[in-house]
């Protein structure tokens, strides 16, 4: 049987085309940064680095209403959903907090978040691995059990025990990576 010619030359361009970015993927020591990374981002309506500049309980005004906590953030680094310098002040169930959700004033995160509810409330996108510390020097603290270890980089000095740094350009660069890779 006789393959076509330009079906020959369609697979070897669709080989050449899959060979170079799996090449570009293993020169990248991030990829992937986070595994389940593209259902963060998917999910997520706000993806941002900042600080958080306020904290406060609002109790409910209503018999019918939650209490609420609103967070004030100075955003850095703009992702998705936000501008760098940006105040953004969202509100989450105040019940998030006895579960061990708590934001403190001064605090630097990376933080995937929901976009507000019909209610207006947020939260991290799956939970814990949604929010991640930023060490002193501004990189994003990532935890090695959110990643296979085969694609982290050495720990550097002072980097706690089983977590790796990377850049707010590398993850959003990575994200972009993502987004062009899934529909």
């Amino acid at each position: 049987m006789r393959v076509p010619l330009w079906n020959t030359c369609l697979s070897a361009l669709l080989l050449v085309s899959w060979l170079g970015s799996v090449a570009e993927r293993m020169e990248d020591p991030l990829s992937p940064i986070i595994p389940a990374l593209h259902l963060l981002s998917r999910s997520s309506g706000y993806i941002f680095s900042g600080t958080v500049i306020k904290v406060e309980r609002i109790e409910p005004r209503r018999e019918d209403a939650v209490a609420v906590m609103r967070i004030s953030f100075r955003v850095e680094g703009a992702i998705r959903g936000v501008r760098p310098g940006q105040m953004l002040v969202v509100r989450e169930w105040a019940g998030l907090w006895q579960s061990g959700e708590r934001y403190r004033p001064g605090e630097r995160v990376m933080l995937f978040l929901y976009a507000p509810s019909k209610l207006g409330l947020t939260s991290t996108v799956a939970g814990a691995a949604g929010r991640l510390r930023i060490s002193p020097d501004g990189r994003i603290v990532v935890p090695r059990t959110t990643y296979p270890p085969q694609s982290a980089r050495p720990p550097e000095a002072g980097d706690s025990a089983g977590t790796d740094l990377v850049t707010l350009r590398e993850l959003a660069r990575e994200l972009q990576r993502e987004r062009k890779a899934r529909p």
